[in-house]
C-alpha cells in the first residue's frame, strides 16, 4: 500500500484578504459580520444578541463577478 501525503505548497494556498469584521463576544458564538454590512455604531450578535466587538479576519479573494445588469418588471419564467 502506497500512502500520499499531501502537503500544501505556497502555490497551492488560495489568495487571502484580510478583512474588517464585527464578531460576537460570546465565546460559543461563531457569528461575525462584514464591517460593510453593519448599519449601527455598536451592533449586536444577530444569533444570540450579545454586544458585538470590531475584529480582523482572513477570507479566501473571490473574483469580482461583472456589471449585472437586472430587469425590472419582467418575469422571468
Amino acid at each position: 500500500m502506497s500512502t500520499s501525503t499531501s502537503t500544501v505548497t505556497e502555490e497551492q494556498k488560495p489568495e487571502v484578504e484580510q478583512i474588517e469584521i464585527w464578531k460576537c463576544k460570546e465565546t460559543d458564538c461563531k457569528a461575525w459580520v462584514r464591517k460593510e454590512f453593519v448599519t449601527e455604531a455598536l451592533p449586536t450578535c444577530p444569533l444570540c444578541k450579545n454586544p458585538m466587538v470590531r475584529s480582523y479576519k482572513h477570507v479566501p479573494v473571490t473574483a469580482k463577478k461583472g456589471n449585472k445588469k437586472f430587469l425590472v418588471g419582467k418575469k422571468r419564467f
